[in-house]
C-alpha cells in the first residue's frame, strides 16, 4: 500500500512549515478574490447598490435576494479559496502534478459504496459527541470565550436554517452543489491532500498528520459547540485517505455526509419524514454503540480491500 510520506516532500531550500504558511497565504488570497467577484456577480441582484447590498449581509432576511447573493458569494470562495488558489499553489509553488492529488488508484464503485455507508453509520454513532459537545459548559474555561462561541453558534446555526431553506428540487440542486459539492472538493484538497501529507511529512508519523489536520478541519469553521463531532469526522476522512492513498475516496465522503443531511433536512421541509436531521438529541445509546461497530466492521473491510488490491497491482 502506498504510504502519504512516499508522496510528498518539502522542497530542499524550503521547510514544510514555510510550505504550509504559503499555502495558508494562498487560500486566504483565493478567499479574498472569491469573496470580491461573488459581490460583484451579486450586485445586478441588488440594482448595483452596493448599501443594499451591504444591508442585507448584514441582516440576510432583510432580503428575497439575499439568499441568492449569500450562494454566490459562497460559491465563489470555496471554488477560489479552497479549490483554484491551492492547486495553483500546488503547480507553480510546490512544482507538482495535479494527478499526484487526484490519483484514481484503487478506485472500486463498490468501495466508493461503503465509503458512503461508513459515513451514514458513523453520523449515527457521532450524534452522542455531538449531544455531548452541545452541552458543554465553556464558562468554566473563560467566559468570555462562552459568551463569544455561543453568540458566533447562534448566529451560524440561524444563516445555515435561512441558506437550506428549500422551496423546490432546484433549490436543492444548488445547495448541493454550493454547500456540498463545493466544500468536499475543496477542504479534502487542503486538509487531505495537502495538510494531512504535510503534516505527516513534518512529524514523520501518518497518524499525527491525520489528527493535526482533522483538527484544523474543525477549528476553521468557528463552531466550538461542535467541534468534536467534526474533529472525529475530520480524522475519519483522514484514515480512509491514508489507507487508499485516493483523494477520491474523503470528497465522496465528505460529499455524502453534508448532501445527505440537506436532502433530509429538504424531505423533513417537505413533511415526507418526521426526522429532523439538525435535532441535537442523540440517538439511543444501543444504535449509537451498533452503528459504531457497522462503522469499524467497514473501515476494517475497505482497509482490507485497499490492501487486496494493493498485492494485486505490485504482482502485476
Amino acid at each position: 500500500m502506498r504510504k502519504e510520506s512516499e508522496v510528498y516532500y518539502a522542497e530542499p531550500k524550503r521547510s514544510v512549515i514555510a510550505s504550509v504558511f504559503l499555502l495558508i497565504g494562498f487560500i486566504m488570497l483565493g478567499l479574498i478574490l472569491g469573496n470580491i467577484l461573488g459581490m460583484l456577480i451579486s450586485l445586478p441582484l441588488f440594482d448595483a447598490d452596493y448599501q443594499s447590498m451591504a444591508s442585507a449581509f448584514l441582516d440576510p432576511t432583510s432580503s428575497p435576494n439575499s439568499r441568492k447573493a449569500l450562494l454566490i458569494v459562497q460559491a465563489c470562495s470555496s471554488l477560489f479559496g479552497f479549490i483554484l488558489s491551492p492547486l495553483v499553489f500546488w503547480k507553480l509553488v510546490e512544482k507538482r502534478s495535479l494527478s499526484s492529488l487526484f490519483d484514481d488508484h484503487y478506485l472500486e464503485i463498490t468501495l466508493v459504496l461503503m465509503v458512503g455507508l461508513i459515513v451514514i453509520s458513523f453520523m449515527l454513532a457521532n450524534s452522542i459527541v455531538i449531544e455531548w459537545n452541545m452541552n458543554l459548559d465553556f464558562s468554566q474555561f473563560s467566559g468570555a470565550f462562552e459568551e463569544w462561541a455561543s453568540a458566533k453558534e447562534e448566529q451560524l446555526k440561524e444563516l445555515t436554517e435561512y441558506l437550506t431553506r428549500f422551496e423546490s428540487i432546484a433549490g436543492l440542486l444548488v445547495g448541493l452543489i454550493v454547500i456540498a459539492v463545493l466544500p468536499a472538493i475543496g477542504e479534502e484538497v487542503v486538509f487531505r491532500g495537502m495538510g494531512q501529507r504535510m503534516f505527516q511529512s513534518l512529524t514523520k508519523n501518518p497518524h499525527a498528520g491525520i489528527w493535526i489536520a482533522a483538527f484544523l478541519f474543525s477549528f476553521i469553521h468557528l463552531q466550538f459547540y461542535g467541534f468534536f463531532p467534526r474533529f472525529l469526522l475530520g480524522a475519519l476522512f483522514g484514515y480512509i485517505y491514508y489507507w487508499s492513498g485516493n483523494l477520491w475516496y474523503p470528497i465522496f465522503a465528505h460529499f455524502v455526509n453534508n448532501g445527505f443531511t440537506l436532502i433530509m433536512l429538504y424531505l423533513y421541509q417537505q413533511d415526507a419524514t418526521d426526522l429532523n436531521v439538525e435535532a441535537t438529541e442523540s440517538v439511543p445509546i444501543v444504535t449509537a454503540l451498533l452503528a459504531l461497530l457497522v462503522t469499524i466492521g467497514l473501515l476494517y473491510y475497505f482497509r482490507k480491500r485497499i490492501s487486496q488490491l494493493s498485492l494485486t497491482q505490485d504482482e502485476q
